[in-house]
Order: structure tokens, then C-alpha cells, then sequence
């Protein structure tokens, strides 16, 4: 494993970044309900896969909740801060995590049977996202798997070069440009999306002052609510090929 500056951080995001990352991801509705829908798109790939790799593992939630749910033979991640990996590291000691960026991943050609990619592309500056698509396509085995999450809006929203906010056309053009075969994109997260919209709540960069990870303040009606209609939005994904018109989270699924 590569040493790495445990202070270091993705540009442009507050210094507890990580550590507020770190204390909901395991118990907050979003996420858990995120997860969800990720094995709900996923369906029998994810019991297929022999290699998996995160890329933008943050804190490691996520690939620590992986590893738990099956058997892989090789787990690694990837994230651009090293702050973020000495915390996965200490959540999945077994993977092999290193600092990297999208557009220079670091392992071999054809090295997974599946590639995770959870609210990273976002933030991608625009000079670099073709090659960081062009990289996730790489690393994957012939008919491997990519699943990416990222944010969604009716409208492509550009807030900086490094954020932006993906339409269903947009996010599936920029995956064909990059050789991927599409197989799905949806949006998730629909009736509370709209109560956002709504309310003028709806998802912004990050600065140097503002992180926008949800608090566990959530009232015990909220987290219930929300997350049983989430998880009617599982059970449409995993048992149709409907896909969902809007919401502030935007799936795709793809292959190489």
C-alpha cells in the first residue's frame, strides 16, 4: 500500500470532510437506502463478481459494506484524498487502497469483473472527464460491470468546472463516448427529490465551509418515510426495466 498525507484532501471541501462522511454513512437513511439500490440494480452481477474496486471509496463505507454482503477474491479502492483512504483503510485493512484520481487509476488493465463509482463524477473538472471514463472503462474485464452514481436533475447544472449535476441524456452520452455499453440509467430518490425542490433544497458544491452531508438530526418520521419509499424504489428497479423519471441521485449501469 502506498503511503500517503492522511491530512490531504479533495480541493475545494471543509477538513472534517471525511470524518462527517465517516460518522453517518453507516446508519443514515440515505445511505443505507443508496446500498440498497445499488444490489437492486446489480441483481446477480454482484454475487458474479471476483474483483471489485471502488473508485472514490471516501471513507470506506461503502466497499467495508461490500466486502461484508460477498466473497470477492480481490478488493481494492481508490480515492483523490488521502485522508479519505487512511479512514477506509482502517474500515477494510484487507483491500488494497490507494491514492489516485479517476483519470489515473492506478491498477492494470482488465483487473475487475466490477467497478463501483459513487458520487465522484460530479466532481470531476471538465478537462478530465473523458480520461477518467476512459479509465474506469479500462481497469474493467470484458464484460465487466460499471455501476455509477452521481447527482441528477431534469437539466445538466454546472455550478464550477469541478461540479455538476447530470441529466439521464448527458450522463449516457458521456459513457457510449467513452466505449461503455449502457444498460440503465435511472434516476433514485424521487418523492423526496421533489420535496427538495419544493422546499429549495436541492443539492449544491461543496466549499471550504459547507460539506451538505446529511445529519443524523433526521427526526425518527423522516428516516422511516424516506426510507420506505426508497425502498419501493428498489423493488420497481429491481423487478422491472422502468426507469425513474427525476430525482437528486442518478444510477447508470454499464459494461465494457
Amino acid at each position: 500500500m502506498t503511503t500517503t498525507d492522511a491530512s490531504s484532501l479533495a480541493p475545494g471541501v471543509p477538513a472534517d470532510y471525511y470524518a462527517q462522511i465517516r460518522a453517518v454513512e453507516d446508519s443514515h437513511w440515505w445511505y443505507r437506502s443508496m446500498r440498497e439500490l445499488s444490489v437492486a440494480l446489480l441483481g446477480p452481477g454482484l454475487a458474479g463478481a471476483d474483483a471489485v474496486l471502488d473508485a472514490g471509496c471516501g471513507s470506506g463505507g461503502f466497499l467495508h459494506w461490500l466486502v461484508d454482503r460477498g466473497s470477492f477474491r480481490s478488493v481494492a479502492g481508490i480515492d483523490v484524498a488521502g485522508a479519505a483512504v487512511e479512514l477506509a483503510r482502517k474500515r477494510v485493512p484487507g483491500a488494497d487502497l490507494r491514492v489516485a484520481p479517476l483519470a489515473a487509476i492506478p491498477f492494470d488493465d482488465a483487473s475487475f469483473d466490477l467497478v463501483i463509482c459513487n458520487d465522484v463524477l460530479q466532481h470531476v473538472d471538465e478537462s478530465e472527464l473523458a480520461r477518467s471514463l476512459s479509465e474506469l472503462r479500462r481497469v474493467l474485464r470484458p464484460e465487466g460491470r460499471l455501476l455509477l452514481r452521481t447527482n441528477g436533475s431534469r437539466k445538466l447544472r454546472r455550478e464550477r468546472s469541478d461540479w455538476r449535476a447530470y441529466d439521464r441524456v448527458t450522463l449516457r452520452s458521456q459513457l457510449e463516448a467513452a466505449g461503455f455499453v449502457v444498460e440503465r440509467v435511472t434516476h433514485a430518490n424521487l418523492v423526496p427529490s421533489l420535496w427538495g425542490v419544493a422546499t429549495r433544497r436541492v443539492p449544491h458544491a461543496p466549499t471550504e465551509d459547507a460539506h451538505g452531508i446529511p445529519s443524523l438530526q433526521d427526526s425518527a418520521v423522516k428516516s422511516l418515510v424516506a426510507s420506505s419509499l426508497l425502498r419501493v424504489e428498489g423493488r420497481i428497479l429491481r423487478s422491472t426495466p422502468v426507469n425513474l423519471p427525476y430525482g437528486h441521485a442518478l444510477f447508470a449501469l454499464a459494461r465494457r
